[in-house]
């Protein structure tokens, strides 16, 4: 799986950032976790508007982007997904494929792809709060998060209003 051309699995969080900001990306400010915060809306995909990105000392744990929640920007983008990766293969723990998750309006909930290598892309448009879409490490980020005393199951803390991406 790539992301602005790195290879996601085992990369070096700077090599990611460089490629990130070479795609129109520029750095707003660090995390108080040690997260690195990006504006992206300059790079060219529909609806995306913030990352996060997350690392295990040198390597890439998650990239999760703050997503515009609604409009035509938000259908491309879910469109676009369904172009690359096929439709999501998991929906708040349901396995079955979800053929409105390209519709018009996004359902609510959580839509996931599993890939080889043990990343997973995860959609989350809850009712509250806002709009992500999660590439992550699934073993790194179980180690990061127990390390942290975060439960895995839980989810990832990647931003503090995404806490709860499921995996």
């Amino acid at each position: 799986m790539q992301l602005y051309g790195v290879v996601l699995r085992n990369s070096r969080v700077e090599d990611f950032i460089a490629a990130a900001k070479a795609a129109g990306g520029r750095v707003v400010e660090p995390g108080p976790d040690g997260s690195t915060a990006l504006d992206v809306r300059a790079a060219g995909v529909p609806a995306l508007q913030r990352l996060v990105v997350r690392a295990e000392g040198p390597t890439l744990v998650s990239a999760q982007f703050v997503v515009k929640s609604y409009g035509e920007d938000n259908e491309a983008l879910r469109r676009a997904l369904v172009e690359k990766y096929g439709l999501p293969s998991a929906a708040d723990g349901s396995r079955r494929p979800f053929p409105t998750f390209a519709s018009r309006f996004a359902p609510r909930g959580s839509f996931d792809w599993d890939f080889a290598g043990g990343m997973k892309l995860v959609y989350r448009q809850p009712a509250l709060g806002d709009t992500t879409l999660s590439y992550i490490d699934v073993e790194r980020a179980r180690r990061l998060d127990s390390n942290k005393g975060t439960s895995p199951e839980r989810g990832t803390t990647v931003a503090p209003s995404a806490n709860d991406n499921r995996f």
